[in-house]
């Protein structure tokens, strides 16, 4: 399965706002249910040129959320490969530092989460102890529900204005 979706960030240089794309590639076997469940929009404001370190949170509203449906006994492995930078030409880049978590507690809680630690790979299991949501229709092994959480930081710097750009791959699948 592959998904992409555009997140969008914004840059305002002193003469306007204009917008920054980072694609999503999200790659998956056809027995894992990925799916974008936020809006899909990164969103980091109105920002100056030269303004420096830009950060959304965890905990943050403009955080991106991915659910991973598979069976509830198995283990998942995320890989995440991050653009250095969202580039508009090789002379005008703004860094870019990925941040993720997962929530294997059987809900979308922030508050559950647990970082890949610095690591763009996580192993975790789909739900960590309690009791699965059930089988798939039409029978099969019970499921659960996990949930990856991306975010991260921007560092705007003395930059030409324009459409910067960047691809982050995500690779969902069974360990």
């Amino acid at each position: 399965m592959r998904l992409i979706i555009a997140i969008l960030l914004t840059l305002m240089p002193i003469s306007g706002t204009f917008a920054q794309m980072l694609a999503f590639n999200i790659e998956a076997p056809p027995e894992l249910n990925v799916t974008v469940i936020t809006d899909g929009v990164l969103d980091y404001g109105n920002l100056l040129q030269n303004q420096g370190l830009v950060q959304i949170m965890l905990n943050n509203p403009q955080t991106e959320v991915i659910s991973i449906e598979g069976q509830f006994n198995q283990n998942v492995r995320v890989t995440i490969t991050p653009p250095a930078a969202l580039q508009l030409d090789a002379s005008n880049t703004l860094p870019y530092t990925l941040g993720a978590s997962y929530a294997n507690q059987g809900e979308n809680n922030k508050g559950q989460a647990i970082s890949f630690n610095g690591s763009n790979v996580a192993t975790f299991r789909i739900k960590e102890g309690g009791a699965p949501q059930g089988g798939p229709r039409g029978g099969g092994p019970p499921t659960a529900t996990a949930y990856l959480y991306l975010y991260g930081d921007i560092t705007v710097g003395n930059v030409n204005a324009g459409t910067y750009s960047g691809i982050l791959n995500i690779f969902v699948e069974y360990e």
